[in-house]
């Protein structure tokens, strides 16, 4: 899982949170007729083991307010996440959308008919959603033969495209600031330039992050940013974010991020001291390696003996890649699975 989709679905994955995204990009007469208070998440399991192990799109049910029967009415939400457009999503969903219904009746052998089943992508790609948003729009010959539209399967892909929202839309969105904020960097994290520009404007909700959110969260995105933004502007950055939300200035100098920075200083000031490619290549690897070491050990205790091989023999390039991903990974399997 990568950083985008890391934070998405630690955000999203909650129901409160996924709830106020509907309602922000739902048509208002669906959203009057929908119990989104009553949101469940639905495990990815539920559709079946492929998608549950290849998948981090989230699935939800919500019950209809119109309906209330002994057994109730539901609609399901498919949330995906995408940081690029993507030409096959609206066939992608179409299978995701069988496997669903697929679902639903084993769930419940006796119905007799299909639950709504509605695919929110959140977009949060530079340029804007450039691919096809129906499936139609992938069938040859369907303008040259409309009469045959009607007996070809489509389906309609709800594009949040984030790329196209203004921060006042964004900032007015039914969200607490935790999940707004997360929307704003995945738009605007990897731009440095945009980042820096837009952080005045979102003074009031990084304020608000530090009395609205747990810790964990607070870290989660303080993590983030860091992670996008690059080692050019991280002092940068860290500090204008101290100077508009000062209360901010504790969680950014945690001890994970202090290690992080202490080991890349480090190896750039052994290699200089060198002053040969080589002493500089050394000395880089050893205080990545030790910083790296430092971090997992704080983050996840004592490691086995296959694992400090692991770490022993990784180059810098290798060690570097492992502790940008252990900004956000949530086992020691997560930072080294590539090793």
């Amino acid at each position: 899982m990568g950083d985008h989709d890391g934070l998405f679905k630690r955000v999203f994955s909650v129901p409160a949170h996924a709830a106020a995204e509907l309602r922000s990009v739902l048509p208002a007469a669906v959203v009057e007729r929908l119990d989104l208070d009553a949101l469940t998440l639905s495990p990815a399991s539920f559709v079946d083991p492929e998608m549950s192990a290849s998948h981090v799109d989230l699935l939800f049910r919500a019950p209809r307010r119109d309906r209330p029967d002994a057994d109730p009415v539901y609609v399901y939400f498919l949330i995906e996440h995408q940081s690029q457009p993507d030409r096959w999503m609206p066939w992608r969903v179409l299978t995701y959308v069988q496997r669903i219904w697929d679902a639903a009746r084993r769930e419940a052998p006796s119905r007799h008919t299909l639950p709504p089943v509605v695919t929110i992508v959140v977009h949060h790609g530079d340029g804007g959603w450039s691919a096809p948003r129906r499936l139609h729009e992938l069938v040859e010959g369907l303008d040259d033969l409309p009469a045959l539209a009607r007996f070809v399967p489509d389906v309609e892909l709800l594009v949040d495209d984030l790329a196209s929202v203004s921060d006042d839309s964004l900032r007015r969105r039914p969200l607490e600031a935790f999940p707004k904020l997360a929307l704003w960097v995945l738009r605007d994290g990897r731009d440095a330039e945009a980042f820096g520009a837009r952080l005045d404007a979102w003074a009031d909700e990084l304020r608000a992050l530090v009395t609205t959110a747990s810790r964990a969260d607070i870290e989660v995105i303080v993590r983030y940013i860091l992670r996008v933004a690059g080692d050019a502007t991280f002092l940068q950055l860290r500090q204008r974010i101290i100077d508009i939300a000062p209360p901010l200035e504790e969680p950014m100098a945690t001890m994970e991020e202090h290690l992080i920075q202490r080991g890349m200083q480090r190896g750039r000031e052994e290699g200089r001291e060198e002053g040969r490619e080589e002493g500089r290549e050394e000395g880089r690897e050893e205080a990545l390696r030790d910083a790296l070491e430092r971090l997992l050990r704080l983050r996840f205790g004592a490691m086995a003996p296959e694992a400090q091989r692991q770490l022993d023999e990784a180059p810098a390039a290798v060690l570097l890649r492992w502790i940008e991903r252990a900004a956000l990974a949530t086992s020691l399997d997560d930072v080294l699975r590539d090793a």
